[in-house]
């Protein structure tokens, strides 16, 4: 076929679960071998005495099963699930990301491939339901065009892929460099990692996890945030860019 199977992918398995205790203004991302090794695990709140509790795992990186793992820490109650209090599942849901970065074509005659289908994922958190109803979007404008004037060849239908890869290409290309930096540490790099995280201000460590970050943000901190440990990071991911 026109696609071929991912590679590299994302396994994820999460409980939405009711609990006593919530604090609907925090979410927890939890990192380090206990937790998930090449991932990360989540408590992500919905209201009303409701959260999300989860586990991802980067694949073929660990041959850890994320169901496994999540009623492991779960039974445990590890790290921020203690202070939830009583739990109680209401339904399970487990899935699939692919990541192996912006790939692939996106458009063929009479195809066009939008979130999952073309590789549309933040890397640093493995999800992309932000891209796939933002360039599906997109895509169903490029598509009404192309059958209006009766021609959804490659080339009428080439704008879709122009735009999306203008607005996220070099900011997915950037977070690749930092998931590539993730993934393998230890818990002791780990520990070190996020004291240079705990630097970044909440506006640039929110525009950092969802990978809202080109070359230019990278060089911009990496040579002014008043942090050395900061500058020190970013200039380590400025080099890793500029040689892909």
């Amino acid at each position: 076929g026109l696609v071929s199977q991912w590679k590299r992918f994302g396994a994820g398995a999460e409980y939405e679960v009711t609990a006593e205790n919530i604090d609907s203004e925090t979410w927890w991302l939890m990192v380090g071998q206990k937790y998930s090794p090449a991932g990360y695990a989540w408590i992500f709140p919905l209201g009303k005495n409701t959260v999300r509790i989860g586990v991802g795992v980067g694949k073929p990186e660990s041959s850890v099963d994320p169901t496994e793992r999540l009623k492991e820490i779960m039974e445990k109650r590890l790290g921020p699930i203690e202070s939830l209090g009583k739990i109680t599942p209401i339904e399970f849901h487990y899935g699939l990301i692919p990541n192996d970065g912006l790939s692939r074509k996106t458009v063929y005659d009479r195809l066009i491939l939008v979130g999952d289908s073309a590789g549309q994922a933040n890397p640093l958190v493995l999800e992309g339901i932000r891209y796939a109803i933002r360039f599906g979007r997109i895509a169903g404008e490029v598509a009404a065009n192309a059958v209006a004037i009766n021609d959804t060849s490659e080339k009428a239908l080439a704008p879709y892929e122009e735009t999306w890869k203008k607005a996220i290409f070099a900011k997915i290309n950037s977070a690749s460099k930092v998931q590539s930096r993730w993934i393998g540490l230890t818990d002791d790099e780990w520990d070190k990692e996020l004291d240079i995280i705990k630097e970044l201000s909440v506006e640039e460590f929110l525009d950092f996890i969802k990978a809202e970050f080109g070359l230019a943000s990278i060089i911009k901190l990496a040579a002014h945030h008043p942090k050395i440990a900061v500058r020190q990071l970013f200039n380590m991911v400025k080099s890793a860019t500029k040689k892909s």
